[in-house]
């Protein structure tokens, strides 16, 4: 009955766990913390509060229950209710107070901080972040596109974009408004943006003259199934990855 749900919590579970030896960490603090703390209050926070979230997001009917709004692409994100950081700081901290010389404590806590340091993996490393030319500190080829529709002399300036290009367009300005808002649950099942992806011309320039959006952008890898002249857009500009097609009237 709950065979799929089962599946979502396991995959979103090794997705937020990754490769690194955090939740292992994680796991033995609040051992330690079990097996060494008095204090009732700090039991609640670094105890018993996250052996109730582990009840909860680890529970094939909860999952069920919220499944609508937290799909198997994002689910995962609950794990960010873990004070995992906390938790570890303060296991570490009491742990090293309780040596009683003074080079015992330097040791352990240099010891525990480096096994910290191994555990995990260079935040700042390839994949995660990515050097860009712009002040915004946002992908250049974003903060271009934005900014070609941005200087255009049309009034009205509404486009309909790729979904890596929904976060950004705002933030560089606000004189273009987006044809669909965010989805936090994800688009993997979004027509609109299959649409986008497969090049299919017809729905996608239907889909902008109902929402009255007169600029549409494709990614230049995506092959369209027909001219976009045929819906009364034309070519207006591009970037680097991107083509923008303006409306123009048929």
């Amino acid at each position: 009955m709950f065979k799929e749900n089962i599946e979502v919590i396991k995959n979103s579970f090794l997705e937020y766990q990754g490769s690194g030896m955090y939740i292992a960490l994680f796991l033995i603090a609040m051992l330690y913390i079990y097996l060494k703390e008095k204090d009732k209050k700090m039991r609640c926070i670094f105890l018993y509060f996250p052996i109730v979230v582990y009840a909860i997001i680890l529970n094939p009917i909860f999952n069920k229950i919220v499944g609508k709004i937290f799909t198997g692409s994002v689910y995962w994100r609950m794990y960010w209710i873990l004070p995992i950081g906390i938790t570890l700081a303060y296991a570490i901290m009491k742990f090293v107070m309780e040596q009683k010389e003074k080079a015992q404590k330097i040791v352990v806590a240099i010891s525990l901080v480096t096994i910290l340091i191994v555990s995990g993996k260079f935040v700042y490393g390839y994949g995660n972040f990515e050097k860009v030319g712009n002040l915004y500190k946002l992908p250049d080829d974003a903060v271009l596109v934005a900014q070609l529709i941005e200087v255009d002399d049309t009034e009205h300036k509404k486009a309909l974009v790729p979904e890596n290009l929904t976060p950004y367009i705002r933030q560089v300005t606000s004189k273009v408004e987006l044809s669909y808002r965010r989805k936090p649950e994800g688009y993997t099942n979004d027509p609109l943006i299959i649409a986008l992806h497969s090049g299919n011309v017809k729905y996608i320039a239907e889909y902008a003259k109902n929402t009255n959006s007169n600029y549409v952008v494709y990614n230049k890898a995506t092959v369209l199934t027909e001219p976009m002249q045929n819906y009364g857009f034309e070519k207006y500009n591009e970037s680097v990855f991107f083509a923008i097609y303006k409306y123009v009237g048929e």
